[in-house]
């Protein structure tokens, strides 16, 4: 079999900023995979990179490596290093979610449920990547009391205004994002109703996505990361569909996709864990992704993330698109890998 790093380019040359060196690919094998497979990436890609001067995103991957490697009985002079990379990983880790134990204390204190989302949520789940930030989903209406409340414990932001459905906080090093709505879709209540009803407790205070919710969740966050980031998400999405494999609801899943106009992230996402990583999913998934048809204000989406200022333009003019145009022309500064994603994204093959 051809398993040249150029043949491995080009296998995957259609997904434009998905598209990872293969290096990167090897990397994900050797820290996701079991047994001989694991172990031949693993004997590849030390021979092709320096841990030390390893770039930072792939970084990321080398606490699963070290667990990895450590379950098959790997013995090499990195696992030195690499036993270090994964303790200091884990202590930082375990401050990060101390810290947000007590930001979810304070805000159910005050009444206010907070789900869980980001690198935090894969860490509940067992997950052994870094946590760099903290991102919660609130309730449209509890903006203002999270507002008081958090910068009652000296994490600062502006004051959000009417209409606002997102914030930033910074305390010293640390960022909190809060966001009211799940995907970037038209609000849909009772889509999103449906999210908070199937959200799992966390045994003190605050909640985690559904499994399945979780899974389109990272498709979305790996689908918006800058050109050379995906590695992380990829890896998340993997680690989390086999460990809730047998409870994930495909048919759900899909629905999901549809009704919040995420099928291109969950397509591509899906397709490219199946090419890299041979995931294993219903075999009728990828065929029902692939010819499921965009809708126009998804599609209109992602041109407009991409650069492109057509589909605000025709919003415009007709006045059954004006909440479209408006939703549109926030999207026209948000930073976004860039047009290739028309050229590359659209036509995915598996």
């Amino acid at each position: 079999m051809n398993n040249s790093p150029e043949k491995h380019k080009k296998h995957i040359f259609q997904f434009g900023f998905y598209r990872l060196t293969f290096t990167q690919e090897l990397l994900l094998k050797a820290a996701l995979l079991k047994g001989q497979s694991a172990l031949t990436a693993w004997e590849q890609w030390k021979s092709r990179v320096d841990i030390e001067t390893l770039d930072s995103t792939s970084f990321t991957l080398l606490p699963q490596l070290y667990q990895t490697l450590l379950a098959h009985g790997v013995e090499d002079p990195h696992m030195a290093r690499l036993k270090g990379i994964y303790r200091r990983t884990w202590y930082a880790n375990q401050l990060q979610i101390r810290s947000l134990h007590t930001i979810l204390a304070a805000l159910a204190e005050a009444g206010i449920d907070a789900i869980v989302l980001g690198d935090a949520a894969l860490n509940f789940h067992g997950s052994n990547l870094p946590v760099s930030s903290f991102h919660l989903l609130l309730r449209q209406e509890q903006l203002d009391p999270t507002f008081k409340t958090l910068t009652a414990l000296d994490w600062e932001a502006p004051a959000p205004t009417p209409g606002q459905l997102s914030i930033q906080f910074k305390a010293q090093q640390q960022s909190l994002y809060i966001q009211t709505r799940l995907f970037w879709a038209f609000p849909q209540d009772e889509t999103d109703e449906q999210v908070w009803r199937r959200a799992i407790s966390l045994p003190n205070a605050g909640f985690l996505l559904d499994p399945t919710d979780q899974l389109l969740e990272i498709c979305a966050r790996t689908f918006l990361k800058a050109r050379g980031q995906t590695i992380q998400g990829l890896a998340d999405a993997f680690l989390l569909i086999q460990r809730f494999g047998d409870d994930l609801d495909w048919q759900r899943l899909i629905t999901q996709a549809q009704r919040y106009r995420m099928i291109l992230p969950l397509r591509n996402t899906l397709t490219l864990l199946h090419q890299i990583l041979e995931l294993d999913v219903p075999n009728w998934v990828l065929p029902t992704l692939v010819q499921m048809p965009l809708l126009s204000e998804e599609l209109s989406t992602y041109q407009v993330l991409a650069g492109e200022w057509q589909p605000w333009l025709r919003a415009q003019s007709l006045p059954v698109m004006r909440p479209l145009e408006q939703y549109l022309f926030q999207l026209r500064h948000r930073p976004f890998p860039g047009r290739q994603i028309l050229k590359t994204l659209l036509v995915p093959r598996y």
